[in-house]
């Protein structure tokens, strides 16, 4: 099943951040100014294909999503601990939708758990297939990166 990646990404990650954390997605225009993402996640996929899904998003989008599931907190490392959490969780969600969107509901596929990478910028490219969206969720810049290593029968 071959599908537009970039088409793949912009519907998982609807589906994903709008049905479960009730915030909108959005292409980005280029003339927007969105708050910066300074949180970012990693995690890797195997079976019919290989490769890896990391997301980058800011904090603020991070304590929206824990104040529209959790009671706020006012304590900073709770607060901390649920943007880390909440990060893992979205990743997680959007991986299994990007990869069912992109190679169909037949393959299967082993998932690593999700890795938080912090301030830190994604993780240098591992692949020649990568696909990169930005997006607006929220007024916030969302960044997915999708990339493939190898494919067996897909």
């Amino acid at each position: 099943m071959q599908v537009n990646s970039e088409q793949a990404i912009l519907e998982s990650a609807s589906r994903v951040f709008e049905t479960s954390a009730f915030l909108s997605v959005a292409p980005l225009h280029g003339n927007e100014e969105l708050a910066d993402p300074d949180q970012s996640a990693t995690m890797t996929f195997r079976g019919a294909a290989a490769g890896r899904v990391s997301l980058r998003v800011s904090s603020e989008m991070l304590d929206m999503i824990a104040n529209n599931l959790l009671e706020p907190s006012e304590d900073p490392n709770e607060q901390a601990q649920r943007r880390g959490d909440v990060l893992k969780e979205m990743l997680n969600m959007l991986c299994g939708n990007l990869l069912t969107e992109f190679f169909g509901a037949e393959p299967v596929f082993d998932l690593s758990p999700p890795e938080l990478l912090g301030n830190d910028e994604l993780p240098p490219p591992s692949s020649q297939v990568m696909h990169r969206l930005l997006m607006n969720v929220e007024d916030t810049l969302a960044e997915v990166l999708f990339e493939v290593q190898e494919r067996t029968n897909c």
